[in-house]
C-alpha cells in the first residue's frame, strides 16, 4: 500500500519506498497498470503513456499526482554502445546540456505529459515524478522541463539513474530543486557509474546512498570512497563498464529494481 507523508520537507523513507512501488509499477505490461494502481493502491485515475524511449503513465488519488517512467531494460551490451552519448540542450534555455539519449525520451512526449498532469490532476494534489534507471534520468529532465514552466513538483525520487547532464545543468536544477529532488543508489549499482565523468556527465539531486550492509548514508562520502575505487582515469568509456564489472560482480544485480524494494522494506522495518 501507498504511505505518503505530504507535510515532511525534504527526504523521507515512507515517500521513498512509495515512490519505489510506483517505479516498479511502470514496468507492468501496459493493461495490468491500472488494476494495480486504482483496484490495489486506490488511485482515482490512471493514464499510461509509451514512446520509443520510454514509458510509464500519469496517476492521481485526492492528495498526489504521480508521473512515472521507465526507460528500455537494461541491457549491459546495449548500454555499452551508447555509452558515448552526446549533449542536447536541456530544458532551462540558459546554456545547459542533457544526454541526447535520455532527452529522446521526453522531448517528443513533454507537452502531452504536462496536459494529462494539468487533466487529471485536482488543485490540491501533490506532483511526485519518479523513475528508475534511464526513466530516473528521464524524470530528472521531465521535472527540469516542470521547473522551468513554473510548475513545482513536490518531490522527485529517482533509483539507479545515471549521470543526466553537463556542469551548468546541474547547478541550475539542484538549484531549483533543492530539497525536494532525491537519487537513491543501492550498493554497487553499475548505472549511477554511467556515463563515466570523463565523458562530462553529472548527477543531480540529493544522493541517499545504501551501502552494502544495507543502511542509508545522505551525502556523497560513502560513495566517494568507492567512487575512489573504481574510478578508471583516462579510459574510455566503454572500458569504464567493463572494469565496473570486473571489479563489482554484483553490479549489474543491485541494479534490478527488485533489490531496491528489498532493501527499503529492510530499512522501514527496523526505523
Amino acid at each position: 500500500m501507498l504511505k505518503f507523508n505530504l507535510n515532511d520537507k525534504g527526504f523521507n523513507l515512507n515517500n521513498a519506498y512509495s515512490c519505489c512501488l510506483l517505479s516498479d509499477a511502470a514496468y507492468l505490461p501496459k493493461e495490468l497498470i491500472g488494476h494495480k494502481l486504482i483496484e490495489e493502491w486506490g488511485m482515482t485515475s490512471v493514464s499510461p503513456f509509451a514512446n520509443n524511449n520510454a514509458r510509464g503513465f500519469v496517476a492521481s488519488s485526492e492528495e498526489i499526482t504521480v508521473v512515472a517512467f521507465t526507460g528500455s531494460e537494461f541491457d549491459i551490451e546495449l548500454w555499452q554502445e551508447n555509452i558515448d552519448a552526446q549533449f542536447s540542450p536541456g530544458p532551462f534555455q540558459s546554456e545547459d546540456r542533457v544526454h541526447r539519449g535520455f532527452n529522446l525520451g521526453i522531448s517528443d512526449i513533454r507537452d502531452e505529459l504536462i496536459s494529462k498532469v494539468e487533466k487529471i490532476g485536482n488543485k490540491n494534489s501533490k506532483l511526485i515524478i519518479t523513475g528508475h534507471s534511464l526513466g530516473g534520468a528521464i524524470a530528472n529532465i521531465f521535472a527540469a522541463h516542470m521547473f522551468h514552466n513554473e510548475i513545482k513538483p513536490h518531490a522527485i525520487y529517482t533509483f539507479g539513474s545515471p549521470r543526466v547532464g553537463c556542469k551548468k545543468f546541474r547547478q541550475l536544477y539542484d538549484y531549483i530543486s533543492k530539497g525536494r529532488s532525491f537519487r537513491i543508489v543501492n550498493r554497487h549499482d553499475i548505472v549511477p557509474r554511467t556515463p563515466p565523468r570523463i565523458s562530462r556527465f553529472h548527477h543531480v539531486g540529493e544522493l541517499h546512498y545504501i551501502d552494502p550492509s544495507g543502511k542509508m548514508h545522505k551525502g556523497i562520502s560513502a560513495w566517494n570512497r568507492l567512487l575512489l575505487y573504481l574510478d578508471p582515469k583516462g579510459k574510455t568509456p566503454k572500458a569504464h563498464i567493463k572494469e565496473i564489472i570486473k571489479r563489482l560482480p554484483n553490479a549489474i544485480e543491485d541494479h534490478l529494481l527488485k533489490n531496491y524494494l528489498i532493501k527499503f522494506e529492510s530499512l522501514i522495518e527496523n526505523k
